[in-house]
C-alpha cells in the first residue's frame, strides 16, 4: 500500500470521527432546555416515586437522588451558601428562591444558579429555612471516536458506552472491521 493511500484512509476515518462528534454535539445541544427549579415539600424529597415524577428521572436515578438528599438532611452540616430573602412564610420563601434562580437574579449566589441537570427547592419548616439541591445526573449513554495504533498500523475507531460497558470497532480501510474491543469499568471515582 502506498503512502498516499494510507493518508486518504486516515483522513477518511478522521473525517468520519469528526462527523460523529459534531452529530453528537448537535444532538446534545438540541436536547438542552432551560432549567426550571422544582419547588417540593420537604418530606417529598425522600420519596423516590415523587422525585421520579417531579424531576422526570428514571427509577434508579430517583432512588440515588433521594438517598443523597436524605444523607444531606441527616448530616446536619452547615450550608455551603447562605442567602436571605424576605417572605411572609417559609413556603413563600421557597417559591421566591426558585423564581430568583430561574430569573438569574444577580443577588442569588453563583452556587444556586450554576448549570445542573435538576434543581430542587424545598421549605424546611422545622428549621425555618429553604434548602436548594443542585443535581447532576449520570450520563449513561456515550458515543466515542478515536484512533488506535498497533504493529505500526493506524486504525480509526468508533464506539458506544452504556453505564460501565464500552465497545469499540476499528477499521483501516473504512470498508470492513479489522478489530473490536469490549471493556467493563471495574471501579469509578
Amino acid at each position: 500500500m502506498e503512502q498516499e493511500e494510507k493518508w486518504r484512509i486516515l483522513l477518511a476515518v478522521a473525517g468520519a470521527c469528526v462527523l460523529c462528534i459534531l452529530g453528537g454535539l448537535i444532538y446534545g445541544c438540541s436536547r438542552e432546555k432551560k432549567e426550571e427549579p422544582k419547588v417540593m415539600e420537604y418530606k417529598q424529597t425522600t420519596d423516590p416515586a415523587t422525585i421520579q415524577k417531579n424531576l422526570d428521572v428514571s427509577q434508579g436515578q430517583a432512588r440515588e437522588i433521594t438517598r443523597e438528599i436524605y444523607h444531606v438532611q441527616q448530616a446536619d452540616s452547615p450550608p455551603v451558601i447562605t442567602y436571605y430573602v424576605q417572605a411572609p412564610d417559609i413556603d413563600s420563601g421557597a417559591k421566591q428562591v426558585a423564581k430568583d434562580i430561574q430569573d438569574g437574579k444577580p443577588d442569588v449566589p453563583a452556587a444556586a444558579t450554576e448549570k445542573t441537570d435538576r434543581t430542587v427547592v424545598t421549605a424546611n419548616t422545622e428549621k425555618q429555612k429553604v434548602d436548594v439541591y443542585k443535581i447532576n445526573l449520570a450520563k449513561t449513554h456515550k458515543v466515542k471516536a478515536g484512533i488506535m495504533t498497533a504493529d505500526g498500523k493506524t486504525y480509526g475507531g468508533i464506539g458506544y458506552q452504556s453505564g460501565r460497558w464500552e465497545g469499540m470497532l476499528y477499521t483501516r480501510s473504512g470498508k470492513k472491521i479489522n478489530a473490536a474491543s469490549i471493556t467493563y469499568t471495574l471501579a469509578e471515582w
